[in-house]
């Protein structure tokens, strides 16, 4: 068992609302992430036989156990996320574009589980009008025209598939898996200003050339015991339960969504992570947790 600390990431569209639980005074939080593992930010092991390295450092030495020897990184990434403001209108891209744009071997599917719903119970996801038609409501300022939204609630949890046109909305709190593809094209940023007093840039192109226009995300719920499974992953809601057992031959990051755990001597609060191998048990008492398992 790996104790994995959170990271916290400052955005222009954070709030407040996980300051208590980032070890931190920001007050911008976008991104709590429980772990994550790019050449920007890697997860650092408090815990456990890896504790002082960091999750790429047990990545790379499991990976081949796990049948994941193809990713150079850890293929998920997973975070508590607070939209106080709206986030800009954007898209990622598929595999098709993510090789053609970015040379990578994969885009980018990501999940999200509402924990509390934006502010007019509605999210931004899809299009109402054409690629075309999109592109002329970009060029005279008025994009939101274009932009379609869905009604979300507590406990929802919506897929957004690349190439999908999307963006968390004001007010809400969310936990985030996505696939390990850093790629995000804005369409839209609200025209609003970062701490320096400019507009962060916008990927209108790029963005246009990975849209999807008729994707839509279904809004699914979860069943007790049971696991959402997508390509790369599946999550599963665990609550109500005093301990969770790994019986399987895979590992698994279950993040610590509602409550509090001591464990190993360390106090967990939301957005903490435990990586647990093949045997493995923790205590999931009194507490709500995602458990995330990566897919060969």
């Amino acid at each position: 068992m790996q104790i994995i600390k959170p990271i916290v990431h400052e955005t222009v569209w954070g709030g407040e609302k996980l300051t208590p639980f980032s070890g931190s005074d920001c007050k911008k939080i976008g991104h709590l992430y429980s772990c994550i593992d790019t050449k920007k930010m890697r997860s650092e092991i408090r815990s456990g036989s890896y504790a002082g390295k960091t999750i790429h450092d047990w990545f790379m030495d499991n990976r081949e156990k796990y049948g994941l020897e193809q990713y150079e990184e850890l293929p998920v990434l997973m975070a508590l996320v607070e939209a106080a403001d709206n986030l800009s209108i954007q898209v990622h891209p598929d595999d098709e574009m993510a090789a053609q744009l970015e040379n990578k071997p994969f885009g980018k599917n990501e999940s999200f589980y509402i924990i509390e719903p934006p502010t007019d119970g509605r999210m931004y996801n899809g299009c109402k009008v054409s690629t075309g038609e999109l592109a002329a409501l970009i060029s005279e300022g008025k994009c939101l025209q274009g932009v379609d939204m869905v009604e979300v609630k507590a406990g929802d949890y919506v897929y957004v598939t690349g190439g999908t046109l999307h963006a968390a909305a004001r007010g809400s709190l969310s936990f985030e898996i996505e696939e390990n593809c850093d790629a995000t094209y804005r369409f839209y940023d609200f025209d609003r200003l970062d701490k320096n007093g400019c507009k962060r840039p916008l990927q209108v192109e790029d963005a246009l050339a990975c849209l999807r226009p008729e994707k839509r995300s279904e809004i699914r719920r979860y069943e007790e015991g049971k696991a959402i499974e997508e390509r790369m992953y599946s999550t599963e809601l665990i609550k109500n339960r005093n301990f969770y057992d790994n019986l399987s031959e895979d590992f698994s990051i279950a993040v610590l969504l509602q409550g509090n755990k001591v464990i190993d001597g360390f106090e967990l609060l939301a957005g903490a992570a435990v990586l647990l191998e093949p045997g493995d048990k923790l205590d999931t008492s009194d507490c709500q947790w995602m458990l995330i398992k990566v897919l060969a």
